[in-house]
């Protein structure tokens, strides 16, 4: 029921501000050992930054510094739920890691994905 009034436009966001993104994985082989990247899938989502996190607090001086975090929010789907943490994808000859997938209250509407640059 929820799921029917919230896809439609979170879907209508990403349509309006689309990013198209390949998500990559490091793979291993039988024995352990790194077997390369393997394509895990290609998304359309919403990037977007928000400033949240504190980053560090001086006392000396009252100031609280945020650093700015960045969010990739794609629709739940059989593609995304390929998706695990520590893929990553490039974005503007950026590399960019999945730290947390963001799946809001668990209810498997859509990911909106905590990024680290790497």
């Amino acid at each position: 029921m929820i799921a029917n009034k919230i896809k439609p436009k979170v879907k209508k966001v990403i349509d309006k501000f689309p990013t198209h993104v390949d998500i990559y994985r490091n793979s291993r082989n039988e024995f352990g050992e790194p077997a390369g990247e393997e394509l895990i899938c290609s998304v359309k989502g919403f990037y977007h930054e928000g400033n949240n996190m504190i980053s560090a607090i001086t006392k000396d001086k009252g100031e609280i510094k945020r650093n700015k975090q960045r969010f990739l929010m794609v629709i739940y789907d059989d593609e995304t739920i390929k998706i695990k943490e520590n893929d990553y994808f490039l974005l503007d000859n950026k590399k960019h890691r999945i730290k947390d997938l963001g799946n809001q209250n668990r209810l498997n509407i859509y990911f909106d994905m905590l990024l680290e640059e790497c």
